[in-house]
């Protein structure tokens, strides 16, 4: 079977589940965010005078994903399928040529479609493996064109110096060979646990490859023998909205039951958070601190607005110093509100204005010391806007006290962190 034809088949099966019964079938949304990726296949091969060296560490993780799942319970183990798309490194090398050494981390978009199943020693904790299987397409296919023109460029613009640029072209051409080396489909083995927090489901799971992600860099022709696989671990977030009855909704009104409990939940108007956490595709490289507010309209509904600082420093090879000042409006929903436990889901528009530094050189490491260049455009200041949303858990400590993770997923970044808030 075509690994495009099980992605498909595995999408059918999170669309079609939830005409079985309605006590075992669970159907939701899925975020997944990346945590480290590894590469296992480590040689390296000479294509003319330049080195290619498949990577051992890929740096980044895998990136953020996001999708459906449909699940299917049992009191001793489950079943579960999974459909997701995200932005992913799968594969890294470091190319060195006479004059120039840089390194290729492969970028893509994936199409993952996921068949999981596993054992409960306890009603809420889940030992799970499975396999899966993964559609790419790169992001940029012509990734190093514009320096292999302007290369050519500077050769006739100064002959003194023409087998200089020359060589420094002919290295980036590897580059683009390497780019372009990419499989489009690949298989992977999952192994991984996780815990049910009501409709909530939390999981660490690895993956790792079963079939190469690269397998043979094409050049010019010629074939070269280098092989690439990867293994990573990833934290993945869903919420069981289907059944919406035993998931989402609440009690009918006119359960007395649920009158007199609902009326021991403490409700306040107004909530105000602070908040720390890290860029989450690349730990360590940006620190962000939030602070939120709040204003519930009712029980589960309210409105809120984040003001955040991001800090990011560091580059590849030389230094960089940005910051980002952003301003999170959104609409915050809360579909677990019990009177220690509350679970946020909260979606908007995030708007950054960036500002600082970046120092530029026209050599990436490599052979030599690298110039540093103060150029007048080293200056960034630059503004942006995309859609971000939002997941929260929040213990209460006391009636008015939380605290809890949360998670958040732009169409750029992932970010992870902590919060401490107050409700009044």
């Amino acid at each position: 079977m075509k690994t495009g034809n099980l992605i498909g088949i595995v999408g059918l099966a999170c669309l079609g589940v939830t005409a079985a019964n309605a006590q075992q079938w669970t159907l939701g949304p899925k975020l997944e965010l990346g945590l480290s990726a590894r590469s296992t296949s480590v040689n390296e091969v000479m294509i003319g005078d330049v080195s290619v060296e498949s990577g051992s560490n890929a740096g980044d993780a895998m990136g953020a994903g996001i999708g459906g799942f449909a699940r299917y319970d049992r009191s001793r183990w489950y079943g579960q399928a999974e459909l997701l798309t995200q932005r992913a490194n799968v594969a890294n090398y470091y190319i060195s040529g006479p004059q120039v050494g840089f390194a290729d981390y492969v970028r893509v978009s994936r199409l993952a479609g996921r068949l999981l199943g596993g054992y409960k020693p306890l009603p809420w904790l889940r030992f799970s493996v499975g396999v899966a299987a993964n559609q790419y397409r790169r992001n940029q296919e012509n990734y190093y064109a514009s320096t292999i023109a302007n290369e050519y460029r500077l050769a006739e613009q100064y002959p003194t110096d023409k087998d200089r640029f020359l060589s420094v072209a002919r290295t980036y051409e590897v580059g683009q060979s390497v780019s372009q080396s990419l499989k489009a489909v690949s298989a992977d083995m999952l192994f991984g646990i996780g815990v049910d927090v009501g409709g909530l489901t939390i999981d660490i799971i690895n993956s790792s490859s079963l079939t190469p992600v690269v397998d043979g860099i094409t050049h010019q022709g010629q074939v070269y023998d280098l092989r690439q696989k990867y293994s990573n671990w990833s934290l993945q977030l869903g919420y069981r909205l289907f059944p919406v009855k035993a998931h989402l909704l609440a009690p009918r009104r006119s359960n007395r039951a649920y009158e007199r409990i609902k009326k021991d939940i403490p409700f306040y108007r107004n909530e105000v958070h602070i908040a720390v956490g890290l860029l989450g595709e690349d730990i360590g490289s940006a620190f962000l601190y939030e602070n939120r507010y709040t204003r519930y309209l009712t029980r589960r509904f309210g409105l809120s607005i984040g003001a955040n600082i991001m800090r990011l420093s560091g580059s590849y090879y030389l230094p960089s110093q940005t910051t980002e000042v952003q301003v999170l409006p959104a609409v915050r929903f809360l579909p677990l509100y019990s009177r220690r436990h509350i679970i946020g889901l909260s979606v908007g528009p995030l708007l950054c204005y960036k500002s600082g530094y970046t120092v530029s050189s026209g050599r990436y490491g490599g052979n030599g010391p690298a110039t540093v260049n103060l150029r007048n455009d080293s200056e960034a200041s630059t503004f942006s806007a995309s859609i971000q949303g939002t997941v929260d858990y929040q213990f209460a400590i006391s009636d008015r006290l939380l605290f809890g993770p949360w998670l958040r997923l732009s169409s750029d970044y992932a970010y992870a962190g902590i919060q401490a808030g107050y409700r009044f």
